[in-house]
């Protein structure tokens, strides 16, 4: 017969193995459909001159903060590095209690592409950047640690510009993307795990087979009782002892005691009485 227990646990493995990669299939599905779905223009408030936002970081991770936006494209005619279309743009940033936050709150970059594309442009971080719109700065973007953001949780931030303005919460935006992508995370680590499940599962099951079977006999042994008739029980030599010289049985002759000179030579009958 075959190793049940190693049957068994071979079994249950490969079955929790075809759940988790059900699971993980149908995770990694939802996650690319809320990927795919994810739309930044849905994010994208304006045209207008003022704004108006409340700032929050709930997990204290930082914040991906708004993206000033307008209309225009990424070119640098003057080669100075600067986008045209944003040269002449101002803002402000004011908080709730009326105080110009601008400096400490927001940055102004305008920063046009160059040939090296490891060189940082405002392109790079434009989620739509053939829309027709170019982005220009950022407000209390925490994410970013080279830039010293002074943002209050809960605060209420009014941007204002003389120039009509899109804005992106780009916070809004990268949750919705986040969550998609953790879903297909997730389905992939799950996948990986049923996989590893369904190889052990399939290892038991091998080694239940192999070391399954009948006991082998011992060869030489013959059970005592119900023997059958005619077969002797064989025999077992003593064992001598370890440095002891092996005792030889003596042996007996028959007559060997008796004195022939005593023994009569005439011969006795039986009939004699």
């Amino acid at each position: 017969m075959a190793n049940k227990p190693m049957l068994i646990v071979g079994g249950i493995s490969i079955v929790l193995a075809l759940a988790s990669l059900g699971i993980a299939w149908s995770s990694g599905s939802d996650g690319l459909d809320d990927v795919a779905e994810v739309d930044p223009d849905d994010y994208i408030q304006g045209p207008s001159t003022t704004f108006s936002y409340t700032f929050a970081d709930d997990d204290g991770a930082g914040s991906g903060g708004w993206y000033l936006m307008m209309d225009g494209n990424y070119d640098d005619d003057d080669g100075d590095g600067k986008t045209d279309a944003c040269q002449n743009v101002s803002f402000t940033v004011i908080d709730s209690q009326g105080n110009d936050v601008t400096e400490s709150a927001s940055e102004f970059s305008c920063r046009a592409p160059s040939d090296d594309e490891e060189e940082f442009s405002d392109r790079q971080f434009d989620p739509l950047p053939d829309d027709g719109r170019i982005l220009f700065a950022y407000v209390c973007a925490t994410l970013d640690t080279t830039t010293e953001y002074d943002c209050s949780i809960g605060e209420n931030y009014t941007i204002s510009s003389n120039t009509s303005l899109y804005i992106m919460d780009n916070d809004e935006y990268g949750l919705a993307f986040l969550g998609g992508s953790l879903k297909i995370l997730g389905s992939g680590l799950l996948a990986t795990i049923g996989a590893c499940c369904c190889g052990l599962g399939g290892i038991f099951l091998l080694v239940g087979i192999v070391t399954g079977g009948n006991s082998t006999p011992v060869i030489g042994y013959i059970p005592q009782q119900n023997m059958a008739p005619g077969m002797q029980m064989q025999t077992q030599t003593p064992v001598q002892p370890r440095g002891e010289m092996p005792q030889q049985q003596q042996q007996y002759t028959v007559g060997a005691d008796i004195d022939s000179s005593s023994v009569a030579d005439t011969p006795v009958s039986v009939w004699d009485n």
